[in-house]
């Protein structure tokens, strides 16, 4: 099969755009078509495995509708007695690789990933990067030799074996090299990729939101992208870049910002704070954001921006998708013998919340899995693109929920980050917790702020935010007659303090940093102690 640096290289532009974006070109289905014919062939692959018969039993299913009907819906704890202990007898297909993924209880779940899998994620990367820099349909901006700085976790995470897959098939200049990113810690790899930046330049940067508008406020703020030794600032090319640099930053009248020192042509980032920090990332990077949907046990991006990046499209040949309606997860909530229906992509409706559930392709092992993230369908087709798929926005995830009061609707991550966004207060960090507030439940919100304001200010902006974004939640205000929200401000560095003392004992990178919803009471507690040992 043709690589996509080869086809490039004899100028076959367009065949790159066909077999790494061309499912925006398909119907509804037509994707549909492609996603029955691959369930299919992933059945008869886990008829063959204990593990498909376990799930399955003796006579796998002939079609959708049987499938849905005869196998359960199900979660890690399903799989967690054979993954955990990397059981390969048990699978329908060798895994070349085990990545791991952070369960709720700060435990890995571990994932294989199959020859084929591996390939996949490697695929959806560069059609992210196609699109990212795609400015209409069609186009194809990728060139050989184009510096890609990744800023994501090393192997064993997914996000690790992407860019090792990626590498295998597009001839990127990585920054850092692909060899020396696993020899780096998370921090190190970031700052160095960004020293190299400053001598070879960016083309494409892939990273999750927060680390880019983290980088950006340096920059605004005077920081620079980190401390560059003498040898590097007087290389030419970074000389000429500083140079020019600040002379575009001076004749706009502002600070440095990341986007006077590069160039960038495409920006791939995640994270459920994208959308919220969308234009701020823009103002730092001069480039639209290009958001993905990923997650480990897919185990590729499953859904994508188009060039217009107004919603993301599900690729149609990652793994099988249902979706699980609002209704029913709320029921399913409130009743734990009740078992969700769920629809198919040809069934969604535009504005409910859904939960995705995934039936793996190529072999992977899970089945009818749900991953408790909810997405929101934003439109079914879009005209002005001529893309006749539906489309939709990442809304958070079902274990984050907070249900203040029956009437309140459920809030979610999204929304309270949207609401202190848009007081325009400067934060570090925050959690929010739903907590007994004199007589009545509450939400209680612990931040640590950038600038000096009494909690009571903090409490009102973002209770007024609160209610713009949520009628419901205006409406709690009216019935119970006081303001359902508290606010505790915590001592500048708290939060740092906390990550520091995290990775001291040995956590996983990705639980250093404590939930924004719902945090145990020891991880508040821990929280409120370092606050007041720093005033």
């Amino acid at each position: 099969m043709t690589s996509a640096s080869e086809l490039l290289r004899q100028g076959r532009r367009d065949e790159v755009w066909r077999k790494y974006c061309g499912f925006l070109d398909l119907s509804l289905e037509e994707f549909m078509e492609i996603q029955r014919r691959l369930l299919m062939e992933q059945l008869q692959l886990m008829s063959r495995s204990k593990l498909g018969r376990i799930l399955m039993g003796d006579d796998p299913p002939q079609d959708v509708e049987e499938f849905r009907r005869q196998v359960r819906l199900t979660t890690y704890e399903d799989y967690a007695l054979y993954l955990n202990e990397k059981r390969e007898d048990v699978l329908a297909e060798k895994p070349v690789a085990w990545a791991h993924t952070s369960g709720r209880s700060g435990r890995y779940k571990w994932v294989p990933y199959t020859a084929r899998a591996f390939t996949k994620i490697g695929e959806g990367v560069l059609t992210a990067a196609i699109l990212a820099t795609a400015r209409h349909r069609g186009e194809v901006r990728l060139e050989q030799g184009d510096v890609f700085v990744y800023n994501a976790p090393a192997r064993p995470y997914t996000s690790g074996y992407a860019l090792r897959s990626v590498a295998e098939l597009f001839d990127f200049h990585f920054a850092p090299p692909v060899e020396k990113t696993e020899e780096m810690s998370f921090q190190e790899r970031i700052q160095a990729s960004f020293q190299t930046a400053l001598r070879t330049g960016i083309d494409i940067i892939g990273s999750i939101s927060s680390v880019l508008i983290k980088v950006g406020e340096r920059f605004a703020e005077g920081g620079g992208g980190g401390d560059s030794s003498l040898a590097l600032l007087l290389h030419p090319a970074v000389l000429f870049r500083l140079g020019r640099a600040i002379v575009r930053s001076r004749l706009d009248g502002r600070p440095l910002l990341p986007k006077d020192l590069w160039r960038v042509k495409g920006m791939l980032v995640g994270g459920t704070d994208t959308d919220i920090y969308r234009e701020q990332l823009k103002h730092y990077w001069g480039v639209e954001p290009h958001e993905q949907y990923a997650c480990t046990e897919a185990p590729n991006i499953m859904s994508t921006h188009a060039w217009n990046r107004r919603g993301l499209y599900f690729l149609p040949d990652v793994c099988f998708y249902e979706f699980i309606p609002e209704g029913e997860w709320a029921r399913a909530r409130a009743d734990k013998t009740y078992i969700p229906q769920t629809v198919l992509l040809d069934e969604v409706k535009v504005g409910p919340r859904y939960e995705v559930v995934i039936t793996n392709f190529y072999a992977g092992p899970f089945l009818r899995y749900r991953l408790h993230d909810l997405v929101r369908f934003i439109s079914l087709r879009d005209d002005e693109t001529g893309i006749e798929l539906p489309s939709m926005v990442f809304s958070g995830r079902d274990a984050d929920l907070i249900d203040l009061a029956s009437f309140t609707g459920l809030i979610d991550e999204k929304l309270v980050w949207q609401a202190i966004a848009n007081t325009g207060i400067a934060y570090e960090e925050w959690a929010i917790r739903k907590e007994l507030l004199g007589k009545h439940a509450g939400l209680h919100l612990y931040i640590e702020l950038k600038e000096d304001l009494p909690a009571e200010e903090v409490s009102r902006r973002v209770h007024e935010e609160l209610k713009a974004l949520n009628p419901f939640y205006a409406d709690l205000e009216s019935f119970i007659e006081v303001c359902p929200l508290q606010v505790t401000l915590l001592s500048p560095g708290t939060f740092l303090r906390y990550m520091q003392e995290q990775q001291a004992a040995g956590a996983d990178l990705a639980h250093l940093k404590p939930p924004h919803m719902n945090a145990p009471d020891a991880v508040m507690a821990d929280l409120l102690h370092l606050s007041e040992a720093m005033t």
